[in-house]
């Protein structure tokens, strides 16, 4: 699957496993930059990289990611990472910094709410991960356009519903203008990790959210 963007010279493919350093360099300067749970915990560029290393090669694995290219350069400029929600997750890595243990429990929260709910067994549900574009390149559509890409590319390999956090203002616009509906909510302020309110400084988005659309 590869599709270009002509006016915006932005080409669009499959995660291969040849991208994934440069993917997960993407991730780690996006997430670390302006994801507002990634800086509320002061994750930095490199905590990052060794956490998005092992997602971006199982995502390469799973081919149902995509990554957008600038086409000039060959720059990775913007990703959608996703996954089938029914695979088996990797352990803790080595290396991976303890701060992500707030992240995993958080999401996972979220996602066990939906497990609750729905029923998942025997359904093909694909689990967006992470959605991100480079701030040079915002403004562009990028990001709307790797959703539709993904959620094209989920449909040809039999994906029924897709599901997201949505952590921050810009990605629950996009999925919302893409017909995700809010299906959980975690407000950041009340959130507790052992004991603590370590996401009590967020308050734009004041939530985090679930969201879902058939596919």
């Amino acid at each position: 699957m590869n599709f270009l963007d002509p006016k915006n010279e932005i080409l669009f493919q499959v995660l291969s496993h040849r991208d994934i350093e440069d993917t997960a360099t993407c991730v780690s300067q996006v997430f670390s930059s302006f994801e507002p749970i990634a800086k509320a915990l002061k994750i930095s560029f490199n905590e990052f990289y060794r956490f998005a290393v092992p997602v971006c090669q199982k995502a390469a694995d799973e081919e149902i990611s995509i990554i957008a290219k600038d086409q000039k350069t060959g720059e990775i400029v913007g990703f959608i990472i996703s996954e089938d929600l029914m695979t088996v997750k990797p352990g803790p890595t080595e290396g991976i910094d303890n701060k992500f243990e707030a992240v995993f429990s958080l999401l996972s929260e979220l996602e066990e709410n939906y497990r609750k709910c729905h029923l998942v067994k025997g359904v093909h549900i694909l689990h967006i991960l992470m959605l991100g574009v480079q701030e040079k390149y915002s403004k562009r559509h990028i990001a709307t356009t790797l959703v539709r890409e993904n959620l094209n590319l989920a449909k040809h390999h039999n994906f029924e519903i897709a599901i997201t956090e949505a952590t921050g203002v810009a990605s629950g616009h996009i999925f919302q203008n893409l017909g995700f509906i809010e299906e959980f909510a975690i407000e950041y302020k009340s959130y507790k990790f052992k004991g603590k309110h370590i996401f009590s400084s967020l308050e734009n988005p004041p939530n985090c959210l679930l969201m879902s659309s058939p596919i």
